[in-house]
């Protein structure tokens, strides 16, 4: 069989593992990202300087270079894209229906109404006036004040305990939302946070592995670490396994993969949110690692009408993807020591910010001043190698000082468990 021609939409930094992992293992790959110096791109076998929202120009060159047989999405952005191309060009994939539903917020709280236990009290706004008239129906705090539709990376999410907190979060969540977007106010919930990845596959669903979250200091909701496997019962696990089965097909996600956030309560586990694309960053190369199976991979195969090859969890190996925060001010000098990105025990590890740039107050995952990914047997083992890893790092400021990451203690203590 000829090798399978595949479009994937996104050529960051973070993309680069992926998009080199589907030539390995024998796709075609198209790359597109509006940035022509993406690192990514160099790694395509055809690159496309294209804005992966510009679905006529990605239509057309698809045409001029010899066709495609699927399209991926790397991140939020890219997925109503690929849907849509996918559509006009007869690929397999799911419905521009679907793709829209499991972009907005909104959509996704009202079609999880059907399966009630797992969701929670929302309204839907426009305006501060509403918003307010929102809050008093929802007659109780705290509550979560989110764009309906956005970048992800908890742009513009915010936590309020008061009516005071109102015109700042509806102003946040404006803000953090694509032009036009209407704001999502819901109801908290208190428990610890998690996010599944899932495969979907003819009406067959497959959580890979579940992680635990620590996440910033409020008011905001930022990831500061996903610690894997999370520490969940063989019950609670089976719990959120059928959550993530209900809650992809009650959007009606058809195939391919799904990122669910959700806290587990003392009710059980309770939606936040779907992204029908991998998790964020370096998440699909931490799934391959704690679950044996190569995610990226297998979503290529059902964007390209192929049945995955492993559709299930091999083991269950640990891993903590460790963000790396800095108290804000002006960098003047860095220090990662090469025996931290040379450890066995360090899938990847590096600074977000440089020599000369600002480290901004954390309100969004773009503020995170960098990351580090540790992996090891089990879950003790990679928290113990981020810990020593992160420990080593530093930042020296403008004013002379110098500093090492926030230590992660630090979040926790506050963190719901």
């Amino acid at each position: 069989m000829h090798s399978k021609r595949i479009l994937i939409l996104g050529a960051g930094r973070y993309n680069v593992p992926s998009i080199a992992a589907a030539r390995q293992a024998g796709f075609f790959a198209l790359v597109a990202d509006r940035n022509k110096d993406a690192p990514g791109l160099k790694l395509a076998d055809i690159p496309l300087a294209i804005d992966v929202n510009d679905c006529d120009s990605l239509t057309e060159a698809i045409r001029q270079n010899g066709g495609i047989d699927g399209v991926i999405s790397m991140a939020e952005v890219g997925v109503r894209s690929a849907a849509r191309i996918s559509a006009e060009l007869g690929l397999p994939s799911i419905s521009e229906e679907a793709a829209a539903n499991a972009t907005s917020k909104a959509n996704m709280r009202r079609l999880w109404r059907t399966i009630s236990n797992y969701s929670v009290e929302f309204e839907v706004v426009s305006s501060l006036d509403e918003a307010e008239k929102a809050v008093r129906r929802l007659a109780h705090f705290p509550l979560i004040f989110k764009p309906d539709c956005s970048f992800g990376g908890s742009r513009g999410v915010t936590k309020i305990h008061s009516f005071e907190q109102v015109f700042t979060a509806f102003q946040d969540a404006k803000s953090g939302g694509l032009p036009n977007s209407n704001v999502v106010i819901e109801e908290c919930v208190e428990g610890s946070e998690h996010s599944a990845e899932v495969l979907v596959w003819e009406d067959l669903t497959s959580v890979l592995c579940i992680g635990q979250k620590v996440k910033s200091l409020p008011p905001y909701r930022v990831d500061v670490s996903v610690q894997y496997p999370a520490e969940l019962t063989d019950t609670q696990r089976q719990t959120v396994a059928e959550m993530c089965d209900h809650a992809a097909k009650t959007l009606g996600l058809s195939q391919g993969v799904a990122h669910v956030e959700f806290a587990y309560t003392q009710r059980g586990p309770v939606l936040f949110e779907l992204g029908a694309r991998c998790g964020g960053g370096h998440t699909p190369q931490i799934v391959h690692h704690v679950s044996g199976v190569n995610e990226f991979v297998e979503a290529c195969r059902m964007a390209c009408g192929i049945a995955p090859v492993q559709f299930t969890p091999i083991y269950s190996r640990g891993a903590d993807y460790r963000f790396l925060v800095f108290p804000a001010g002006k960098v003047e000098g860095i220090e990662i020591p090469p025996s931290i990105s040379s450890s066995s025990c360090v899938l990847d590890v590096g600074l977000t910010v440089g020599v000369g740039q600002t480290v901004s107050p954390l309100r969004a995952t773009s503020d995170r001043s960098g990351f580090l990914v540790a992996t090891g047997d089990t879950l003790e083992e990679a928290i113990e190698c981020a810990d020593r890893g992160s420990r080593g790092i530093s930042i020296t400021y403008a004013d002379g000082t110098t500093q090492h990451p926030i230590e992660l203690a630090a979040f926790q203590e506050l963190t719901p468990r």
